[in-house]
């Protein structure tokens, strides 16, 4: 990080998203970017699980996996595949689409 970002870091102050991952390295900006993927799907599913109130331990059952998985894939740490998200829908009676924007 540049000396302006870690200078608003120690102050507390709010830096813009932009300006912080300008200050990253090329390779920190793809590892940031490949996360990001894995959270998205994240994010999603946690929401469709609420929306059903439904729990981990519930939606586990219901595609015959263990709840620490599910947890993994809410916390974004499991690479969640297509397979897995057809499961997902199945579980919880949705339809998986898929399509680029």
């Amino acid at each position: 990080m540049n000396r302006k970002i870690n200078q608003a870091v120690k102050r507390g102050d709010l830096i813009a998203y932009g300006d912080l991952f300008a200050s990253y390295s090329p390779k920190r900006k793809q590892e940031i970017l490949k996360r990001a993927r894995y959270l998205k799907a994240a994010m999603e599913l946690k929401k469709l699980r609420k929306e059903l109130k439904i729990s981990q331990e519930e939606l586990a059952r219901k595609m015959k996996v263990k709840r620490e998985f599910i947890t993994r894939i809410e916390s974004g740490e499991q690479n969640i595949t297509i397979e897995t998200l057809n499961r997902v829908a199945e579980a919880t009676g949705k339809e998986f689409e898929f399509h680029f924007r």
